[in-house]
Formats: structure tokens, sequence, C-alpha cells
């Protein structure tokens, strides 16, 4: 992007070669329109419902049921094929609809090409598509209406803009045609610009192009939104992966099954075919991406309940594995309040006890207050919602002047504000230009040797007085003195004017030199507790600082995290160090003071190459590539552009409460991880069963249908239940893997035990049962069944039993729906079958024992 805000908007016109009166002629349009492209956004195609949808039929397990359900219509039962095309399109729906959520947000992207722009062309004002604008057309806006492209401001009357849908905040702002000499302003601040997509509230002016269509800043922003929703992988897609690869296995099953039916058994195609059909359908994991939905959404509830808000389930597996968080000192570490504790002036440091403000300080601290009021743009002292540091000194300026009866509004309203110059990363001070009855002042606050290299004189006893080399040692001294007691430190100046002065002078020069104040922006009191619990985490915490080095060593030291300055680095040494000396000392470093937006991008990266899994926080557009570039990013802003970019948003950004979150992450990843486990078992218990069932020579495909739909909707189903909400339970204290097909093969013993053992024990109950001549042979065998996958959930408790008493209860109902549905089944006739419950009892407590004893730890699947 040039940087047209920097020049007079009469040489913008002119570097254009465009004309405020008669604009651009139509034979300058088509060369235009060739150099810089059409003023349109390019958006990918948008995929329909219907191509979604077709896609997730392309899965294995999914091209398996639907030859299933053709298997189902040769061999007549098609009520079974109507089943099977039943638990596709549920699984589908699920794994579609996150994926949609996506293609309609793209959806709404396009929007921005619509609309029309009134501009000036051979003289004549004439409305156009604003597709049609080309660099250095002059277009006229007013009230109402929206920008049609990136402008610099030629004219402004009374101008008004909402930007929200670049800048992220939404509020109006005040835009006029004057230059602006800062070197790094944000969006926000370039008040001589207008931006494609913002929208004019009031007032009405004229601009001319200087970007259009993938040149302008929206869709710069939309690039970065693309390209990370591009690369985002969705949570379906990897149950997909282990649902085709179970699959996989269940089809060679089936066919072993069907081979030694036809070859060995010597029974007809026709039944083989059939009997493979129903082996298949039973066997596939039908609801696991249901339940695994299920809950995900339920899960997420309860984070969003706690204030934190997760993308989707993807994103709680990504801050599972964080193992260096990077974030700002304020409000993670330390309260969103600041005081005034300490200031200098020419009678040396001076204790502040917050309510006098006169006393040992005199005219040198009054007026210190003075500038602080008066070159100050807090509206309210409540607490700033992106806890910069710049908002908080503002805010305890204001508070500590209305303590001792110096009022902001009153100071506006009697010194009227000219103009300002913001503030900047590079220059690290803030100026207004007050008028002061008939003349003017420049009030000047920021960094202590910013200020002091452009001071020539200095305040002494209400006495302007030349500085010496004498004053500066003792300024600097002060401020190492105050920084060393972990106190943020801000110098204050002015300079006064006889005439009106322009903000094309250099107003920031010949300043007189007030004083120091001493912000101290204390600590929360689980500070050091946090640091602790990191470091017990495995989790390298990288603080960033508005604060000077010294200072920041300071806090280190009182938070134990940080005891040499090497430990430290400030922005200005970062800029002074190739990108080898600063890997060398990079992993080293704790605190980094005073660093931009390009400073977070390098540290992100340097902790990538030293292998760490990164989490940073942001809340700026600036931050978005530090935001993108990271493993996690975290935001509590209000921006939404900011807030689709992020992985999860809070409200607090407090360092203790990411932990516990990371800690209950890794606890959900680890449940999940059982709960597919548990499910495939089950699935594998269900498949031995089967399997020995045909083999054995039953032929009740009906009932086989039946109760596998039964033990996948609600025997799995409430047991996934009872493991979710036992969560809390889970350890938090080791970093889990990537949920992928993978699991199967980690854990290939744990689930061919608990599955071969689960239905080799079902088929002894028929078989004894029938042996001994039941009449509920069948019946028995499902039942066990059911009751060994409803027991078989205790096998994934870290105890005996569950520690979570709800967890406990959904087994406990489980295991008595069982027992009733068995009952209904056999007309209660059962009840009064003695086999029954001989062989139920004998079963039940054999498997209650393995499963209460032999659980699936931790160290199974590490």
């Amino acid at each position: 992007m040039i940087e047209w805000y920097k020049y007079p908007w009469s040489e913008v016109v002119k570097e254009l070669n465009s004309d405020t009166y008669y604009g651009l002629d139509e034979e300058q349009i088509k060369p235009l329109r060739e150099k810089y492209g059409k003023n349109e956004i390019i958006m990918p195609e948008t995929k329909s419902l219907f191509y979604l949808i077709l896609k997730q039929l392309k899965e294995i397990w999914v091209l398996l049921l639907i030859f299933c359900t053709v298997l189902f219509i040769y061999s007549g039962i098609g009520n079974y094929g109507i089943i099977s095309l039943a638990i596709i399109f549920l699984n589908i729906f699920f794994t579609v609809l996150e994926q949609y959520k996506r293609e309609k947000g793209i959806r709404e992207l396009q929007k921005l090409n619509s609309g029309a722009a009134r501009v000036i062309r051979d003289g004549r004002t004439m409305r156009i598509p604003s597709g049609e604008l080309v660099v250095g057309d002059i277009v006229i806006i007013g009230r109402g209406e929206g920008v049609p492209a990136d402008m610099r401001i030629v004219e402004s009357n009374d101008l008004k803009v909402n930007e929200c849908s670049v800048t992220g905040e939404n509020f109006l702002v005040e835009k006029y045609e004057f230059k602006i000499d800062d070197r790094e302003p944000s969006l926000s601040d370039m008040k001589n610009m207008l931006f494609k997509s913002s929208y004019i509230a009031d007032g009405d002016g004229t601009g001319i192009v200087t970007a259009v269509g993938m040149d302008t800043q929206v869709a710069n922003i939309i690039k970065l939104l693309l390209e990370s929703e591009e690369k985002r992988e969705f949570f379906g897609s990897r149950i997909n992966r282990v649902m085709n690869a179970f699959s996989l296995l269940s089809v060679i099953c089936a066919l072993a099954i069907g081979i030694l039916m036809d070859f060995t058994f010597g029974i007809n195609i026709y039944r083989v075919v059939k009997t493979m059909a129903v082996l298949f359908l039973s066997i596939i994991p039908q609801v696991m991406i249901a339940v695994i939905s299920l809950v995900g959404v339920i899960l997420l509830k309860k984070f969003k309940k706690e204030d934190m808000i997760f993308k989707d389930l993807l994103s709680v597996e990504k801050f599972s594995k964080v193992s260096a968080i990077c974030t700002d000192k304020v409000g993670a570490f330390s309260k969103n309040k600041m005081r005034i504790v300490k200031a200098y002036g020419s009678n040396g440091i001076v204790d502040i006890n917050g309510e006098t403000l006169r006393d040992g300080m005199g005219e040198s601290l009054y007026r210190m207050i003075n500038i602080g009021l008066l070159c100050n743009d807090v509206k309210s002292v409540k607490t700033n919602g992106e806890n910069w540091v710049k908002n908080l000194v503002e805010a305890s300026l204001i508070r500590f002047g209305a303590r001792n009866g110096v009022y902001k509004k009153e100071l506006d309203k009697k010194y009227g504000r000219v103009f300002e110059i913001l503030f900047d990363s590079e220059r690290r001070i803030t100026t207004t230009v007050n008028k002061m009855d008939k003349k003017y002042r420049a009030h000047v606050k920021g960094a202590t040797d910013s200020i002091l290299s452009r001071c020539t004189h200095i305040l002494k006893n209400g006495l302007e007085m030349e500085i010496t080399e004498e004053d500066m040692e003792s300024i600097r001294n002060a401020d190492i003195s105050m920084s060393n007691e972990g106190l943020y430190v801000e110098a204050f100046a002015y300079r006064n004017f006889n005439y009106e002065p322009s903000i094309k002078e250099n107003i920031e020069s010949n300043l007189i030199f007030v004083g120091l104040i001493g912000f101290d922006n204390m600590l929360k009191e689980n500070a050091s507790d946090s640091v602790k619990k990191a470091l017990s985490l495995s989790i390298k915490p990288v603080i960033i600082t508005d604060d000077s080095k010294l200072t920041a060593l300071a806090v280190g030291k009182k938070m134990n995290i940080a005891s040499r300055i090497y430990q430290t680095i400030s922005g200005v040494e970062m800029d002074n160090m190739t990108d080898e000396e600063f890997d060398r000392i990079g992993e080293k470093i704790i605190f980094f003071s005073r660093i931009s937006s390009k400073h977070k991008v390098k540290i992100i990266r340097a902790l990538k190459s030293y292998g760490y899994i990164t989490a940073i926080t942001g809340w700026k557009l600036t931050d978005l590539p530090a935001l993108k570039i990271s493993n996690v990013g975290i935001t509590n802003t209000k921006s939404k552009i900011v807030k689709k970019l992020c992985d999860i948003f809070v409200k607090d950004m407090d360092f203790m409460g990411f932990l516990k979150t990371i800690e209950n992450s890794r606890k959900i990843m680890n449940m999940i991880k059982k709960i597919i486990v548990y499910i495939i078992s089950c699935c594998t218990g269900l498949a031995v069963f089967l399997s020995m069932l045909f083999l054995y020579g039953f032929d009740t495909s009906r009932y086989v249908v039946m109760e596998s739909l039964w033990f996948n909707c609600v025997v799995m189903f409430l047991s996934a239940l009872s493991l979710m909400n036992q969560y809390k339970d889970e350890d938090g204290d080791y970093i889990p893997s990537t949920i992928d097909r993978d699991i199967i093969g980690e854990n290939w013993g744990f689930i061919l035990l608990g599955g071969f053992s689960m239905g080799v024990l079902s088929f002894i109950s028929l078989y004894v049962s029938d042996l001994w001549q039941s009449k509920f042979s069948f019946l028995t065998s499902i039942s066990i069944l059911n009751f060994c996958a409803s027991i078989f959930v205790y096998s994934f408790s870290n105890k005996k039993f569950f520690q979570n008493k709800i967890s406990n209860i959904i087994t406990v109902v489980n295991i008595i729906l069982q027992l009733a549905v068995t009952f209904i089944a056999g007309r209660f006739l059962i009840m009064f079958n003695l086999v029954y419950w001989e062989i139920l009892f004998v079963c039940v407590l054999i498997w209650t024992v393995l499963c209460v004893n032999i659980k699936f730890h931790k160290n199974q699947y590490d």
C-alpha cells in the first residue's frame, strides 16, 4: 500500500493524473483498468449444500454402506436398505453442517462487490456500478452511502464514517483532508483515508480513488480470512478417517465370514450375501460422528458459560497441545488498572498518596496532571476491553485528577483542542495542541528518552530554564530508579506558541521538560502461582509489555520468572539484530519490551522453530499476521474480523484462566479418545459376537439389525454421555496426540482384548442357554452383550468407578434400561426364567470384575 495519507491531497491528485473538478476522461479509463484491475474482490466459488453432500458420499465407509443398501435390495430386504441410508444421511448431516457455515460466510462477503458510486468524469457527475471505478476517479460520497473503493479524502464536510468492517472498531470516526505524518498509524488512525466497505454515517465529501479491488484494505483482510479457512481442517473429517479405517477392517471381517460360510459350511450364496450385508451394517460405528458432534456442542457451550468461546473442537484440540503462550502482561498477569504512586520534578522523587495534589511537588505535578488530562483521549475510566497500557495510563490520570478537583471535561471545555498528533511505536509520544486563552500550547507525554531528546528547557519551581546535562542525568536516574521498582514511567513536556501552529510544523521540538510520573500496574495475586503452574504443565510464558526493560526485569523478579537482564529484550534491540542472532538467544527471553506487531511475527516464528506449539493473544488489526501464523490465536476484541481469524474469544485475558482451559482441553481430548476407543471396542465386540453367531448357524437377521440399532443409538450413546461428564477427572498434565485414524493402531491391543472378550462372553451365554434348552437363548445373549457394553465404560474410569456422580447415574440408568427392554422383548416371561438369571449373574459378575480392574490408562496409548 502506498502511504497516501502522508501526502497533501493536491499531490495525490497530481500523482494520479486526475483533476478534482474535471475528473478522468474516457481515454484514461481503459489503461487504468488494465493496470490496476477491476474494482472487484475475487472470491472463491462457493460450494452448494448438494456439492458438500456429494463430497461426503465419496468417503469409504459411506460407499460401503451404499453397497450394503444395494445388497439388501438384491436380497429382498429393502427395509434394511432404508435403515442403512438413514444412517448415512444422519452422519453426513453433522459433518456437512460445519462446512456449510463456512460457505455461507463466503456468500455474505460477496455482497462487497455490489453497489453504485457517484463519480466525476469528463467534467460531469454520473452514477456508475462500483465495479467500474478505477484508480484516480473522483468520487462524491454522502450520508447513507457505502464507500466503493479505498480513497484519499480531498474535501470533508463534517464527514463521519463507520469503519467496523475494516478496522473492527464499532464507533464513528471523524474524517478530514489534512495529511498525517505518523510513520505507522493503524487503519483507524488514518483520518484522511476512506476504505472500501465502510459506511458514511453523516456529512459528505469528495475523495480520489487510490486502490481498487484486490488492492483495497478490506480485500487484504478477506485474503487472510480465506487463507485461514482454506487451511483449516474440519473435525468431522478427522472422525471420517477413523470411520474409514475401521470400515476397511470390518469389510475384511465380513468377507472372511462370507468365505467361511460359503466354502467351509457350504451355505448358499444368497444367504452369504445377506449375512455379509447385515454384518457390515451392524458393526459399523453408526453414530460415532453424531455422538462426537453432540459431545462437542455440549462441551463448547460449557466453555462459553466460562467466557471462553472456541471456534470448534479442532480449536480445543490445538489449544490442548500448546507449549508456549505469548501474551500481554496487562490483563494476563497484572490488573486492568494503574495508579499513580511516584512523581519526579524539580524537587526530586516524591511518593504520591493519591489524595493530595500539591504537597511536595507544587507547580510541576500540577502541570503534569494538566498535560495528562488535556493530552488524553479516554472517554471513560471504565476498564478498556483491549487492556492497552496507554488507555490505562490515561484513565489513571483522570481518576487522580478527579480526586484532587481537576476534571478533564472542564479542562477540555476551557482549553479547546486544535489538533493532535497520534501516538506511534516509533516516536512513542502523544501530542495535542490546545488554545490557552489567546495563545496556544502543545502538550506532550510519552517515553522518557523520546521526550528528553526533544527538550531544550526544564520547568523548575515554576520557572522555565535551559536544561543542562546535569538535569538530564538526574532525570535518567529518576527514570531508572522508578523502573527498578517495577513502575511504568511516563514523561511530560510542553511548548508555548504565540500563534496558531500548523500540523505541518515540527511541533514536537524545543520542548520544556516538566517531570515524570511512575504508574503502578499492580500484579494479580495469582501472578507467581500462574507461572509455577505453567512450568508444571510444561508451558513457556512469553510476556509482551509496554514497560521499559528495567521495569520488565523488576516485574519478572516479583513474579519469579526472570532474574537476569538477558531474559528481557526491547523492540529497538530486535531491530538491530540479525535473524541468526535473535534465533540464538530467543528461547531464553521471557519479556519483550515495547515491541510492534512485526516483532510479534518474529517471536512466533522463532518459538515454532524451537519446536513449541504456540498461542498468542491480540486485539488489533495489526496483530493479524501474528495471530494467523501462530498455532492458536486468542482475542478479546469486539472486532468481528479479528474474531473470525482467531481460534478463541475470551472476555478475560487472565493467564491462570488460560492454563485451566488448557488443562480442560487436554482432559477433553483424552475423553474424546476414550469415547472413540470405547465405540470401536464395542463395535468389535458386536462383530465378534455376530460372526460367531452366523457361523454357528443362527439366521436371525431381522433381530440382529434391531439389536445393532439399539446397541449403537442407546447403549453406546448413553455410555458416551457418562464418559463426557467425567472429563474433569481426566489427566491434564500431558499433551495428547492428534485425534485421527492412528487411534485404532495405537490402541489395537486394548480394542481387540475388550471387543473379543465381550463378543465371546455373549456368544458363550447363547451357547450355554441353547445347551440348557432355554426358550430365550438369543435374547439372553444380546442382553449379556448390552450389559457388557454398559459396564465396559468403567474400564475407562480412572478409579474403580467414576468420580462424577452424573456419570455413575447415567451408567446405572443405562443398565436398568437394558434390563427393562429385555423384559419387554421377552414379554416379561423371561423374568421367571431361572436359566436367564443364572447366566446373567455369572457373566455380569465376571465382566464387572474385569472392567473395574483392567483400565484404559494413559500408558496404553502414549
